[in-house]
């Protein structure tokens, strides 16, 4: 027996005894996804959080370092400075880590990024990292 999905038709279950499906369609042999929501691929701006919304406290973001929190790399290159970059790699689009000593690393094919502008420094992406508003008050770094 073969089953068919018909975008934009539903299927019937044939009544007691029936072993199949009856479909009301044409050729479309194309089946309904089985991707999860969590599975399904999202935009750069989709990965980000949406427009002020609250990204992490200023004590989660260690001088030299940072944080990703859902697509957003939140950083402080210098103490007191905070900054935020789209975390997806411009070359395939991987999240990059966490930064140490001033530099963001994505795990694929290890292009390198200098958090105090984004830059790219090394590896096959041909760009920095694009760069977030923030604001930082009362110790909250929130997306503008």
């Amino acid at each position: 027996m073969s089953i068919r999905w018909c975008a934009g038709r539903r299927a019937l279950l044939v009544g007691a005894g029936a072993a199949g499906l009856l479909t009301a369609c044409g050729d479309d042999p194309a089946p309904p996804s089985t991707a999860s929501p969590q599975q399904a691929t999202t935009t750069d701006a989709a990965a980000a959080p949406s427009p002020a919304s609250s990204l992490a406290s200023t004590t989660d973001v260690p001088v030299g370092g940072g944080t990703v929190v859902g697509g957003v790399l939140v950083v402080q290159p210098v103490a007191g400075t905070f900054k935020a970059y789209n975390a997806a790699c411009p070359h395939k689009g991987v999240k990059v880590n966490p930064p140490k000593d001033g530099v963001a690393t994505c795990p694929a094919h290890n292009s390198t990024f200098a958090i105090a502008d984004g830059a790219r420094m090394s590896g096959p992406a041909t760009s920095g990292l694009t760069e977030i508003a923030i604001t930082v008050d009362g110790g909250r770094i929130t997306q503008t």
